[in-house]
């Protein structure tokens, strides 16, 4: 079988960090559980949190526990002292996270980082941060960070095989409350968008006898592999990473 089972726990510390959908106060909890496949969910939080002077809200890690893991992922995908033009790098649901912002801040490959949400008020949130927060600078001078709002099931604008690496933290997690055929679409795109070498990376706390079938019946296999990121709060952490193959 294609299944790679490895563990990588170190990024996850420390404990503190809020988790999964009880993430925040326990009403933003209890509002993601019971709609997270509706837009106006996720529309009412970003609004909430923009109102509240909340500048990012990550859901399961923050860029600070994935910085290592995605860097990893990065130096697998590029050659040794790579100098072509920028990587595009696509993160699906970015919603308000700081991960588009620390790659583009950290990475000594030139990266074209595009953060994608179907939520206006996540991406002028976070819009709005670049232009009044305090100036980022990127590691690389060809470096560029763009969010758009846009449906992350129709990814028209990014051409077939284009894509290095594909982020969806979650965000698959969140279309399947509303029916298999939304998360699946996302996912197709995905793979569709994603060039050869490149990685689609899934983090979820769904298990490996529910995710692995569903990536497989997307045409996902034989180049599946999964971490098991640890424990924390009794829920066990994945992220399943597919390799582009066309």
């Amino acid at each position: 079988m294609f299944r790679l089972h490895c563990r990588w726990l170190s990024f996850l510390q420390p404990r503190t960090q809020h988790f999964g959908t009880d993430a925040g106060s326990k009403g933003k909890g209890e509002c993601l559980r019971n709609g997270m496949g509706d837009r106006k969910t996720w529309d009412s939080i970003y609004s909430n949190n923009s109102y509240n002077g909340l500048s990012h809200f990550d859901w399961f890690f923050s860029y600070k526990h994935l910085k290592g893991f995605l860097f990893s992922l990065i130096n697998e995908i590029a050659p040794d002292k790579y100098l072509g033009p920028p990587m595009l790098v696509l993160d699906l649901g970015c919603g308000t996270s700081d991960i588009g912002v620390g790659l583009f801040r950290d990475s000594h490959f030139p990266l074209l980082i595009s953060c994608i949400d179907n939520s206006a008020p996540a991406i002028l949130a976070m819009k709005k941060t670049l232009v009044t927060g305090t100036p980022i600078r990127s590691a690389h001078p060809d470096s560029h960070l763009e969010y758009i709002q846009n449906d992350v099931t129709h990814l028209h604008g990014f051409t077939s095989g284009s894509a290095s690496l594909i982020l969806d933290k979650g965000t698959s997690d969140s279309l399947l409350r509303s029916g298999e055929e939304q998360a699946q679409k996302m996912v197709l795109e995905a793979l569709r968008v994603l060039k050869k070498g490149g990685k689609l990376v899934q983090f979820t706390d769904e298990d490996p006898d529910a995710r692995l079938p569903f990536l497989e019946k997307l045409g996902a296999q034989p180049n599946v592999i999964f971490h098991d990121l640890g424990l924390n709060n009794g829920v066990m952490y994945y992220a399943y990473i597919v390799t582009g193959q066309s």
